[in-house]
């Protein structure tokens, strides 16, 4: 990956790597390893994590579609591109501070600080990254692959009290709305790099360009 960065990157500008996948794909983890590895390697990093720009739940479930509220209600999608994304194509440098949700007390009570110049490599993680919304603005594009009864295997993993209406959850709105993804954005498609994190101590590159 950071052959792939030093190949692509432009001393004039940030380079913005999108890392996306299913629920429970390893996003998260993936995306910490790689910041850490860049790290080592005295590159600048900077996180944009899409789960801090959640809608209210009042929106998020004002539909009649579980799976569509998903995928078309979750995010703030106009708002991440107004203040982060164009920004960035616009510009250099430059640093924000910005009130996100709480998806968890409902509340914008929590305060993030984002810093870019040209020497910048943006991790930007989340769902549904490569839609057509979100894909002009992504510099270099990671899939992370996984089965869909991995995924909720993972789910009873993360939390051993997780309940049964919290599965039933990934076979009524997550996994559809994934299905629904996949289909208008195959990964072959739409990623520069297709990982297959099913055994994520031992990931397989299935695809690069």
């Amino acid at each position: 990956i950071l052959d792939k960065i030093n190949a692509k990157k432009t001393q004039y500008n940030p380079f913005v790597i999108g890392i996306s996948g299913i629920d429970g794909a390893g996003k998260t983890r993936f995306t910490g390893a790689l910041e850490e590895f860049l790290l080592s390697r005295n590159c600048k990093t900077q996180l944009i994590n899409l789960d801090d720009f959640h809608n209210p739940k009042e929106y998020r479930y004002a539909g009649n579609n579980q799976a569509d509220n998903y995928y078309n209600r979750s995010f703030n999608i106009d708002l991440i591109i107004e203040k982060l994304l164009l920004t960035l194509q616009q510009k250099n440098a430059f640093s924000t501070k910005l009130t996100v949700l709480d998806w968890h007390t409902d509340k914008y009570d929590i305060e993030k600080e984002f810093s870019f110049d040209q020497n910048t490599i943006v991790l930007f993680e989340g769902v549904f990254l490569f839609r057509k919304e979100l894909s002009p603005y992504i510099d270099y594009k990671i899939f992370l692959e996984i089965p869909f009864e991995e995924s909720k295997r993972r789910a009873r993993l993360r939390d051993y009290e997780v309940s049964e209406l919290e599965i039933r959850k990934y076979d009524e709105k997550y996994l559809p709305a994934q299905a629904k993804y996949l289909e208008e954005y195959p990964p072959r498609d739409t990623a520069d790099m297709v990982i297959d994190n099913t055994d994520w101590e031992r990931p397989t590159i299935k695809y690069s360009r």
